[in-house]
């Protein structure tokens, strides 16, 4: 009986159960751990798990210093903006306007100059033939490119006159250019009505000339055609056989003179005579020039 209560005591007072209790106790957040992750009670279980949580923080911290610092240094290496870009290109283009504008003056200038000194020259060189078509003259500039002698009072055959000096337009480039390129040359025009009106019909032109396209579209279309029949290259449209005749007679009477003849028109219309030519050459005198033009306007209409 002894020996049985004395085990009896021993179970009752025994601390196993309550070390199972501890250890129960211990295990049982493990177990909560795993069944809840992210739980806000989760700690680490022990010193590695809690070391590679800090790694992880550095780590963080790492990366975001590095890409701050690439982000830096890449945008110091990009190129200017779009805004710069276009601010230079608008200052080129501005500077490279103003370039063409001082050289575009400076051609007008220069080309309104030399027309103008031109012009001055072969009036001055005129004068002492102008009497030989009349007394009276009224000069008139058509901007730089053409200056009209308007003669009063017209003598024989001539019942009135008008001389026109027609310049290239050396004013401006692009249309000295484009001109030259069809055949515009500086031409000396006397335009006039003669006191007897022809009874022929001619038009004989230089195809290559300013003078001859200009005029090739008012030719009438019954006339005939006789293609260049010399090496001045004038072609002769007339309106029958006496006309071609005179035709002939009035151009070998012109290159007789030293005159390049680029349009030669005899109409019964007025004017009655149009003749355009190339400037003469200034060396020889003014009168051998007005003696030619008195002598073709004589032998137009007969």
């Amino acid at each position: 009986m002894l020996v049985v209560a004395t085990q009896l005591a021993f179970a009752q007072d025994a601390s196993l159960p309550r070390l199972n209790l501890r250890h129960d106790e211990r295990q049982q957040p493990q177990s909560v751990i795993r069944r809840q992750n992210g739980h806000a009670q989760h700690v680490a279980e022990n010193a590695d798990h809690e070391e590679r949580l800090h790694r992880g923080a550095d780590l963080e911290r790492m990366l975001g210093d590095f890409v701050a610092g690439e982000a830096v240094e890449e945008l110091a290496q990009r190129p200017p903006p779009p805004t710069r870009r276009r601010a230079i290109v608008a200052l080129a283009m501005t500077e490279l306007v103003a370039v063409v504008a001082v050289a575009i003056v400076a051609c007008f200038a220069a080309g309104t100059i030399f027309n103008v000194r031109l012009g001055r020259d072969l009036m001055r060189w005129m004068q002492d033939g102008l009497p030989m078509l009349g007394q009276r003259t009224t000069v008139r500039w058509l901007g730089s490119t053409a200056i009209e002698l308007v003669i009063q009072d017209a003598r024989p055959p001539f019942t009135s006159a008008t001389l026109v000096i027609f310049l290239e337009p050396r004013d401006l480039p692009w249309m000295w250019a484009l001109g030259r390129s069809r055949g515009r040359r500086d031409t000396l025009i006397l335009r006039g009505a003669l006191r007897r009106a022809p009874v022929v019909g001619i038009e004989a032109l230089d195809p290559g000339s300013w003078s001859g396209r200009d005029a090739r579209g008012r030719v009438p279309r019954e006339w005939s055609v006789r293609p260049v029949a010399s090496q001045d290259g004038i072609v002769v449209h007339h309106a029958d056989a006496a006309s071609l005749a005179r035709a002939d007679g009035l151009l070998a009477l012109a290159k007789r003179s030293g005159l390049i003849v680029r349009r030669l028109s005899v109409r019964s219309t007025d004017p009655n005579l149009q003749l355009h030519v190339q400037l003469p050459d200034r060396r020889r005198s003014a009168r051998e020039l007005f003696e030619a033009l008195h002598a073709i306007a004589e032998l137009a209409p007969a």
